[in-house]
């Protein structure tokens, strides 16, 4: 079949997964708390003729597609979970969960993992080895995320690739953008607690001040973030909220103070280093001033980066499939993470983007906003290119 009739066919039957993410936009589900969207996702796999695995990860779900030829094992992943804010779009399918919204496009990866299951089964007697179809928790956290344990479970131990894809909204439906060598950096959490001694803001010399000790830290971090890391190795490190005293009080100097933040680099050493140095700092700083710390490491997940011959095959399958001029290099790096990262460890590993914007249909809202939401146009042309990569993977 050529790639062209491949998308005809996906597209003839778009429909039934466009419903399927309208109803998990309705639905939206958090973390590992996914019961609605699991069986959601179970039935539909079941209903393919697969073999479906759960309970190795709380509301996890592996399809398994074995096509009796002997061959790859290939993976595909999408991310199921939502995010804990408010839905505030005026569409037909606004989430009914108050203060869950997908506004990151998870239900449009489930769907299009469960439209890429369903042709790929149709098509099974054109397949050799096994696809495995992972469907995955708590991308969003909470810690350590779905990945990590979804790897640990050893469910994935005989894959031999494993792809993955996110909307991308700056890009119009219908294009993926693919990216060579590094992709995501690391993802880590901190918060620093101080506690001193407080008193009238007249008398500082009777106390030890909280404000002015995270103030030093907190410049200081930056400093190392500056002066200690390789300028070549890039990184980032953000204090993201700061929290003492009482605002309408102008003349009480707190004795407690907490702040937290966030640390991505794309280089693993770099990552390692910034974990103990930031704990250092906090301390050393607070221990000249006569203020008690105790830091709080939250280490969530590693930096990434896309295996060259998976991604080749990824651009290779998307030009074929869209044409070339629908097809787009990521040139840079993003500094945000993915729990991806974790399957990228083990296993020779892949991630795109495809996008979902269209300005003319208003569709211009980041990740991350509660206006956020998918061109469903996007769909049809997403499944088509996952299944003709997988296939191709697969060496079919």
């Amino acid at each position: 079949m050529s790639c062209a009739d491949m998308l005809a066919e996906v597209r003839a039957g778009v429909d039934k997964f466009i419903a399927i993410r309208r109803d998990l936009h309705m639905h939206p589900e958090k973390g590992f708390d996914l019961p609605r969207t699991s069986a959601l996702v179970k039935r539909e796999l079941e209903s393919y003729g697969l073999e479906v695995q759960t309970g190795f990860v709380p509301c996890a779900v592996l399809g398994v597609l074995r096509t009796g030829r002997p061959g790859k094992t290939v993976a595909i992943r999408a991310d199921m979970d939502a995010l804990g804010m408010q839905d505030l779009k005026d569409v037909p399918y606004k989430s009914q969960n108050d203060g869950v919204c997908h506004a990151c496009g998870h239900d449009s990866h489930t769907a299009i993992l469960l439209g890429t299951a369903k042709y790929l089964s149709d098509h099974r007697d054109e397949l050799k080895g096994t696809v495995k179809f992972v469907f995955q928790p708590a991308e969003e956290g909470p810690a350590p995320g779905g990945a990590k344990l979804i790897m640990e479970s050893g469910v994935l131990d005989d894959v031999d690739v494993i792809i993955g894809a996110h909307t991308q909204p700056r890009y119009p439906a219908g294009t993926v953008i693919y990216r060579y060598n590094e992709m995501y950096g690391s993802g880590d959490f901190f918060e620093v607690h101080l506690k001193g001694v407080g008193g009238h803001a007249a008398a500082p010399q009777n106390a030890h001040d909280v404000i002015t000790t995270a103030a030093q830290i907190i410049n200081a971090y930056q400093c190392v973030k500056a002066r200690e890391c390789a300028p070549m190795k890039s990184s980032v490190v953000s204090v993201c909220s700061v929290n003492a005293g009482v605002l309408s009080t102008k003349n009480v100097l707190p004795d407690e103070l907490t702040f937290g933040g966030t640390f991505r680099t794309h280089d693993d050493a770099t990552r390692s280093y910034l974990s103990k140095r930031l704990e250092e700092v906090a301390n050393g700083i607070s221990a000249l001033n006569g203020v008690k710390c105790d830091f709080k490491l939250e280490p969530l997940f590693p930096p990434f980066g896309n295996d060259n011959e998976v991604t080749d095959v990824i651009r290779q399958a998307a030009t074929d499939v869209l044409g070339a001029e629908h097809v787009v290099e990521m040139t840079e790096p993003f500094m945000g993470s993915e729990d991806f990262a974790h399957y990228t460890k083990k296993i020779k590993a892949a991630f795109f983007l495809f996008g979902v914007g269209n300005e003319a249909k208003g569709i211009t809202a980041y990740y991350h906003n509660p206006r956020f939401d998918v061109d469903e146009d996007a769909i049809a042309p997403t499944i088509a290119v996952m299944a003709e990569t997988a296939k191709r993977l697969l060496g079919c």
